[in-house]
This record gives C-alpha cells, sequence and structure tokens, in this order.
C-alpha cells in the first residue's frame, strides 16, 4: 500500500466516529443526549453556545447511575472529555436558566463528540510524518 492509501485509511478512520449535532435549546429547559458505550472508551466533545444576555447555560455528564463525570455552569464554549469505567449509558445534559423577571431566547447549541481513537490528539503524529 503506498503512504498516500495509508494517509486516506488513517484519515477515514479517524471519521467514523465523530459525532456533531446542532439544536435550539429553549428557554428553562433541558435537553439530554445518551449513549451506550463500552467500558474504557475515551470520549471528549467541543461544545458551543449562542450568547444571550442574561441567560445561562450548565452541562452535566452522568452514567446511568447519576455520577458525574463532568460538568460545568455558565458555558459559552469549551471541552470536555473522560474514559468510561464500565459498559454503560451516558447522558450529556444541557439546561438553560433564565431569571424569572427576564423573557427568554433560545439558544443555539452545538455538540461534537468523539470515541476511541478520533478522540486522541494525533496532531504531534501527522507533524512528525511530515518532518520526516
Amino acid at each position: 500500500m503506498d503512504f498516500t492509501a495509508q494517509i486516506i485509511t488513517v484519515i477515514a478512520v479517524l471519521i467514523i466516529n465523530v459525532d456533531g449535532i446542532m439544536w435550539k435549546l429553549q428557554p428553562n429547559a433541558q435537553k439530554c443526549l445518551k449513549e451506550e458505550l463500552q467500558s474504557d472508551v475515551l470520549v471528549t466533545g467541543d461544545y458551543e453556545v449562542q450568547d444571550a444576555p442574561g441567560q445561562k447555560v450548565d452541562y452535566v455528564v452522568r452514567d446511568s447511575k447519576g455520577h458525574i463525570l463532568s460538568q460545568k455552569e455558565d458555558i459559552s464554549r469549551g471541552k470536555f472529555s473522560f474514559v468510561t469505567e464500565n459498559y454503560d449509558t451516558f447522558e450529556i445534559c444541557f439546561t438553560s436558566r433564565v431569571p424569572p423577571q427576564q423573557r427568554g431566547n433560545a439558544q443555539e447549541v452545538s455538540l461534537v463528540t468523539k470515541r476511541g481513537v478520533e478522540a486522541k490528539n494525533y496532531e504531534g503524529v501527522s507533524k512528525m510524518l511530515f518532518l520526516s
């Protein structure tokens, strides 16, 4: 197999388990996404929340037993990661909070998750390939 075919194969493998989703989160509402995962799987996520003055959005990642694996309040953009310990169902929930005296607006939320091999950062490896 020549070098170009190897690179194309590696890129195809890295893209397979990448999921992205975008939705409108209504004011004072919660949106949860669930997925079953095997044990010892690295999961990373990148999220971005549209700004809305006076409104806050929080996220939390839990397993089926309610154990919190990652969480943050008042988010706008960021990343999270965790490694699964057992085969289980995991959920990530985004919650909108709007003060009672304020009329809220729907906020656009985007989330990209990666699992396993594609969740690892191979930027250093690709730089080394070009230096060789």
